[in-house]
């Protein structure tokens, strides 16, 4: 082989290199934080939903501050949880400014989002208006006279 063909190759496997870790490191670099498995301790990478080594699924709670069931929290186990005023509600606020299906609490792939069932009055999260919201911990939704903060566990 001639010597310049011996430097085009060399100079594109040092390039090929340079790239690899370049790639590797930036790829190594998440935007969000590791979290801790409750249950094992080990950590979870930000886009698992669960946790690989143990099976432990993050969870949320409502904690109630206003209306009927104010200084309770009710721990979110279900995939969908309702909130109404009728019994068929997984919980059942006997409010009178809360409609027969008022909201629904769905989980998808370790989030939680809100949504209004056509309720009368609607649901406010943080005092908007919203036909619908992901969740995030803190948030205080109204429903009815009723408000509640979001948690997770």
């Amino acid at each position: 082989m001639s010597t310049p063909v011996l430097i085009a190759i060399i100079a594109g496997g040092v390039l090929l290199l340079v790239l690899l870790v370049a790639l590797l490191l930036k790829g190594g670099k998440s935007k969000q934080p590791a979290r801790a498995c409750l249950q094992c301790k080990r950590n979870m990478l930000p886009t698992w939903s669960k946790c690989m080594f143990c099976g432990w699924t993050p969870g949320a709670r409502l904690e109630f501050i206003l209306g009927p069931l104010a200084g309770q929290n009710v721990r979110l186990t279900e995939d969908m949880t309702t909130l109404g005023s009728v019994a068929g509600n997984t919980i059942v606020l006997a409010d009178p400014a809360v409609s027969k299906r008022h909201v629904a609490i769905r989980r998808a792939e370790g989030e939680f989002e809100i949504a209004d069932l056509g309720s009368t009055n609607g649901i406010y999260v943080n005092g908007h208006k919203v036909p619908k919201k992901s969740l995030q911990p803190g948030d205080i939704v109204r429903v009815g006279n009723t408000e509640l903060v979001f948690r997770r566990e």
